[in-house]
């Protein structure tokens, strides 16, 4: 897969992954109680979404998804390989430096201003309840399912798909 595809595809994966986040804040209530317990920053994003449209929010989620993938794979390459997926330091490696950059590329998003709602709503909240590293570990966790569905789709192609 070359650069510009896996941009793409990490922009689509990311664009979506938003959506799905969106789906369970609008119905929060209707969420299972476990899901609630592990998962209770969902509801901190109400007001974000309130304040983006599907599409906008979704966007910037993708655009921030497919910036975030430029620095990763300028780092380290991306395992697009059974035979890379299956080296366990390869893609320990891979996957702890998906999650840094993630959670450093969130900091500079609150910090640089670029992205006010974000920050008046989510982090905030966020930060009120938690810490600033909570809100980074978040944002590396957002880092590592992306990258874990785009290999998961890699490997779904290759193997199941002819």
């Amino acid at each position: 897969m070359n650069n510009s595809d896996l941009y793409i595809l990490t922009f689509i994966v990311t664009g979506l992954w938003d959506v799905v986040l969106r789906i369970m804040t609008e119905n929060w209530e209707s969420l299972p109680k476990i899901v609630k317990t592990i998962l209770p920053f969902i509801e901190y994003l109400k007001p974000y979404f309130k304040q983006h449209t599907l599409l906008a929010a979704a966007l910037i989620a993708a655009f921030v998804g497919a910036t975030t993938q430029l620095i990763i794979i300028n780092i380290i390459p991306f395992p697009t390989t059974i035979r890379e997926i299956k080296n366990g330091k390869n893609m320990v490696l891979f996957l702890t430096l998906s999650f840094i950059v993630s959670a450093l590329y969130g900091f500079i998003m609150k910090f640089s201003k670029l992205f006010p709602v974000l920050e008046k709503t989510y982090y905030k909240r966020l930060e009120e309840n938690h810490s600033v590293w909570r809100s980074m570990y978040h944002d590396g966790i957002s880092g590592l399912i992306v990258q874990i569905t785009i290999i998961v789709l890699l490997m779904i192609k290759k193997y199941l798909v002819k």
